[in-house]
């Protein structure tokens, strides 16, 4: 039941308000899922599907590792300890 309580962390941001690009990124997630899904019960080229679903899910997840490596790290306050006496 705890996994059931943490889905809204899914498509919120750290500050606990709804993230648009979070809602975006799972309404694809589940609507490419059940397009797969619906490609392999019905035998519509599967082996095509899943390469496109994978791709994509995989360029996506590439691109925000990318995203993630530009954004500059937050430094502290106080400055670094090196500097301090």
């Amino acid at each position: 039941m705890a996994l059931l309580n943490r889905l809204g962390e899914l498509v919120t941001n750290p500050q606990g308000r709804l993230s648009t690009t979070d809602t975006a990124t799972m309404v694809a997630l589940v609507v490419s899922s059940l397009a797969l899904i619906i490609c392999v019960v019905m035998d519509r080229q599967p082996d095509a599907a899943l390469g496109l679903y994978l791709g994509a899910w995989v360029t996506h997840a590439g691109v925000q590792v990318h995203q993630k490596l530009k954004v500059p790290v937050a430094r502290p306050a106080g400055g670094d300890d090196e500097q301090r006496n």
